[in-house]
């Protein structure tokens, strides 16, 4: 079962079952779309392909029912681009000519009197040897054995990871003491699986209510009962299978267990392993499944003597929403735990259950941030030779968007409107890594440059590197006469280079795998940047490159569209050129790539993204006026260059509503503001913001609650230099941390402050400790002295997702690490600078870190309210014993509710000292970069007030004040502000 990490714990466990019900019957393979009106167009879409899965050089096909004329589609790659259209009459049947390996989103709508849009996605995967990926080291589970419908079967392998791991369960199959009745198991997916090749790992569990009640058997007859059905287990289908799994998660108390200690675990343990080995001597025996890898607990098994009885240890490593990064530490360390119990020699490593969800849960994380982990996590698996690596799980379980038991799938559910058992981007990624990695023998592992990893494979087929990085990088790759690029989702091209003339890959969070000789990885200043921009209007941008250092260069850039940019360079030198693309038609990230060559030499492919936005935009937020008053705030934006009619705006909140007066119309790179008074607001309420610009509809909605004005920390607006060394800090309201019930109330105390400028948050710590302990990095650093925090847009429980942040003096230095975000992922936070000192004589901690407002999605500065939390842990040796709290939601459940409001104080006034005509004015030094602070940060300045206030400030804020009016609207006061847009110099 998946698991939140132990920062992130869940509520109680239960199995996972293959439930969904919707008011939307599909059928399998069949995604329908209702008509957007009465008079719109029937359309459905069918699977030509099963679950839309095809091979290379399969034809790609679909086929629709539709009472249109006609149909409009286009076919969106994993990417966002858009790599095939058309417009035909329709016949019931669509081909595409897309070709290349890959994810992609069909997109149709069917044209008559009015129109009805269907959407669906498919795969373009490597070919699959089954047979093969059947002995490899990938496969995926499964709930067959609860129900699942086995005709998803087939993918496995089809994605080239023939293995799955499902449960056979002991109170199905002895139903009488001593008799066994495998005959379900083996129709619905046991005998399938035979016959289409594909292994499975079999779990061995739960509770039988013929032996302790149906508890986990503790007593001897049940003891030995269980080790009787496991040995038959083994008998049965240990020709087939890879292994037995003995039990899952005990400690976890999973199955309605519960006597989870260890020794009884190793008790039951030490009674199946002799009985299944008698059974069937090849079959390993892997165990104990530890939920949240819980090291204590899997420690004193090993004191125990569970290795001793283990072909293989198993891992159950969910870090979600944390990244795949978490899985090497994790690895590493459980790696060192069996040698210092083994004797220094290892065990193989069986990770049955890994994973991340998709969704709109706090907790869960986009569909092509679970693609490129579960890409990854492969990586690593195979760098640590690990012996299976089973992702969690093959098929969503659901259709709830809000529920991570739902969501962890590679395929969706046989009820979503995409189409039954149709892939998410995670399968073809976790496809091609499958087959990438197919012959795989580790052979090294570096850092070649900072923030870029890269993992190195001796294959049958020659060298593999994979490169991933924190984030994007050009690099160039120096390479022996040629080499494959293949993407994550399976897009290859091959280059070739020198020494002297390398080829450049794009690196980012996503894995790249490069197949030949690479001989050295540099950086280059090449690279594609784009800037923001709106619907209707064309982006445009900048492509530079960096010339050859033994001759000129004349370079040719193609974009998608088939135009092209060229530019000329000297020996070693650097040039850029103005780019334009096409204008997109709909808002949120563009993507796009473009081929680079040198002369007639293919070099390497360059990939930007950019933030479109509506050229007429509505955003509603809850906000604190400049007097303090609580208020939902109503934005009309028009980034347009012509004036924009509004013809109208209204409000609902909860059961009210009203329609405040506004301008009639909107001026180009302007907006109005209406505030909406939330003084009687009784709890929390929903709202939603109409506005009819130029005949067209906008809507914007969301929550809003109370604010207890006693309880509110008021943050002041000062920059911090983040050097380790507390600022001052006086006329800061401080932060008060409740006392920590599980530690010495002498042993550890604190006092933080949260400031801001217009370019961060600032958070800054004094903490009083006797003893520093941090054995952790990264995702862990929860488990020893840190600071976690949280930062959410609007009024406590108003926010659905926000961000989670820690920070901690590592082994390794100030680590600043992101565990919760708004579309961001978690991991590493670049472009945040964090300081942090201790004194081990004095017993301080001094922590300081500032977060760029632009990292804070969802969290918008200019509204002066935010909510937030923060813990600081405390350990001694033997890992966290408790810590101080302001506010809540963090340790606990996950839960914006618990958050404190936080109001964004405006700036003090900057008083003038009166000048003295007769005296010079004292020079200022022109100010000091702040130590650690990306960019230069904010710098201190010597010389009078005035410098040091210039100093202190960041970017002025978009739109400047033209003047307020105060206008009555329905349900109380709206106060209403035009803005125009001012250019910053």
């Amino acid at each position: 079962m998946p698991k939140h990490p132990s920062p992130h714990p869940r509520s109680a466990p239960r199995l996972v079952a293959a439930t969904a019900a919707i008011a939307l019957t599909l059928t399998a393979g069949v995604a329908l779309a209702a008509p957007a009106s009465a008079d719109a167009p029937a359309l459905s879409l069918r699977p030509e392909a099963w679950g839309n899965l095809f091979d290379d050089g399969d034809s790609v096909s679909f086929r629709y029912d539709t009472t249109a004329p006609t149909i409009s589609w286009r076919v969106v790659d994993g990417w966002g681009e858009v790599v095939d259209d058309g417009t035909e009459q329709a016949d019931g049947t669509l081909t595409s000519t897309v070709t290349d390996r890959g994810w992609y989103r069909l997109e149709v709508t069917a044209v008559g009197d009015g129109e009805t849009r269907a959407a669906t996605t498919f795969a373009i995967l490597p070919d699959a040897d089954a047979a093969a990926s059947a002995t490899g080291r990938f496969g995926a589970a499964t709930h067959y054995g609860q129900s699942w419908d086995p005709a998803s079967m087939q993918a496995l392998s089809a994605g080239g990871f023939a293995q799955l791991r499902d449960e056979v369960y002991w109170s199905e199959v002895e139903t009488q003491p001593g008799v066994y009745d495998w005959s379900r198991a083996r129709a619905e997916f046991l005998d399938p699986a035979r016959e289409q090749g594909i292994r499975p790992l079999l779990l061995a569990g739960y509770g039988n209510p013929l032996y302790d009640s149906g508890n986990g058997p503790v007593s001897a007859e049940a003891v030995a009962a269980y080790a009787d059905y496991a040995a038959a287990m083994a008998a049965e289908f240990g020709d087939m299978s890879t292994g037995i799994e003995v039990w899952n998660e005990w400690d976890l108390g999973l199955g309605g267990n519960t006597n989870v200690s260890p020794e009884d675990y190793v008790a039951l343990l030490s009674a199946a392993a002799p009985a299944i080995r008698e059974a069937a001597p090849d079959l390993p025996v892997i165990g104990p499944a530890v939920a949240n890898l819980n090291t204590d607990w899997l420690e004193r098994t090993f004191q125990l003597g569970a290795l001793d009885h283990l072909d293989g240890v198993v891992l159950h490593p969910y870090s979600y929403p944390v990244g795949a990064d978490a899985l090497d530490e994790t690895l590493t360390r459980i790696d060192t735990l069996v040698r210092r119990y083994n004797g220094g020699q290892p065990k193989p490593l069986w990770i049955t259950e890994h994973g991340w969800p998709t969704g709109t849960n706090a907790r869960a994380v986009s569909e092509r941030q679970q693609a490129s982990d579960i890409a990854k996590s492969a990586v690593i698996a195979a760098a640590h030779d690990a012996a299976r690596y089973y992702v969690y799980d093959l098929v969503n379980d659901g259709v709830d968007d809000a529920e991570t038991e739902e969501n962890f799938g590679l395929l969706h559910h046989p009820d979503d409107e995409l189409g039954a058992f149709t892939p998410k981007p995670s399968f073809a990624a976790y496809s091609v890594a499958a087959d990438a990695l197919a012959t795989a023998t580790f052979a090294g592992r570096d850092e070649p440059l900072p923030g870029l990893r890269q993992v190195r494979f001796a294959t049958a087929d020659g060298p593999l590197h994979v490169l991933w990085s924190d984030g994007p990088q050009t690099v160039a790759l120096e390479v022996g006469g040629s080499a494959e690029l293949t993407t994550m989702f399976g897009d290859a091209e091959t280059v070739s280079g020198s020494a002297d003339a390398p080829v450049l890959a794009q690196t980012g969070t996503e894995p790249l795998y490069v197949r030949g000789e690479v001989t050295a990885i540099t950086q280059t200043g090449a690279g594609l940047t784009l800037d923001a921009g709106v619907v209707g209007a064309p982006i445009t941008g900048s492509w530079t490159v960096q010339g050859r250092a033994d001759a000129a260069s004349s370079w040719r850039l193609v974009l998608p569209d088939g135009s092209e940019a060229t530019q000329t360079t000297g020996p070693g030198a650097t040039a850029s050129a103005a780019v334009s693309l096409p204008a997109p038609t709909t808002s949120g990230t563009y993507e796009t790539s473009a081929r680079v060559y040198d002369g007639d030499r293919y070099v390497g492919t360059l990939r930007a993204a950019a933030s479109v936005s509506e050229p007429v935009t509505l955003q509603a937020a809850q906000a604190f006026t400049a007097e303090g008053a609580s208020v939902l705030r109503i934005r009309v934006a028009n980034a347009s260059a012509t004036t924009r009619a509004l013809d109208s705006l209204s409000y609902t909140l909860g059961d009210v509503g009203g329609q405040p007066e506004a301008p009639a119309s909107i001026g180009a790179n302007s907006d109005a503001v209406v505030d909406i008074p939330l003084d009687a607001l009784a709890g929390p309420a929903t709202f939603t913001a109409t506005a009819v610009v130029d005949g067209a509809t906008l809507t914007a909605s969301g929550r809003v609650a109370p604010v207890d004005a006693a309880s509110v920390l008021p943050a002041s607006h000062r920059a911090i230099t983040v050097d380790g060394s507390l600022d001052d800090l006086d006329g800061v309201t401080p932060i008060a941390f409740a006392a920590n019930p599980e530690a010495d109330d002498d042993d550890q105390s604190a006092v933080a402050w949260l400031t801001w400028d217009e370019e961060y948050l600032y958070l800054s710590a004094d903490v009083a400790d006797d003893v520093h302990d941090q054995p952790a990095q990264g995702a862990n650093i929860w488990q020893g002295d840190s600071i976690q925090f949280t930062v959410a847009g609007g009024a406590p429980g108003a926010a659905t997702t926000w961000h989670e942040f820690g920070m901690a003096l590592t082994s390794a230095g100030p680590q600043l690490y992101r565990w919760l975000s708004v579309d961001a992922g978690a991991g590493p936070v670049p472009g945040a600078p964090v300081a942090i000192s201790r004194d081990d004589d004095a017993g301080r901690t001094v922590y300081e870190t500032a977060i760029p407002w632009a990292l804070l999605r969802g969290v918008d500065r200019t509204t002066s309210l935010l909510s937030s939390a923060a813990i600081v842990n405390e350990a001694d040796g033997t890992g966290r014993a408790g810590f101080l709290a302001w506010g809540g939601g963090i340790a606990g459940e996950k839960d914006s509710g618990e958050f404190t409001a936080v109001r964004l104080l405006a700036p003090a006034p900057v008083v003038e000292a009166p000048v003295d005509p007769t005296q010079p004015a004292t020079p200022g030094d022109g100010g000091t970069t702040a130590p650690g602070v990306a960019d230069g940060g904010n710098g201190t300045a010597a010389g009078t007030t005035e410098a040091r206030a210039l100093a202190s400030t960041g970017g002025s804020p978009l739109f400047g004040w033209l003047g307020a009016a105060v206008l009555t609207g329905v349900g109380g006061i709206a106060l209403l502000t035009a803005r125009r847009a001012t250019r910053q110099s």
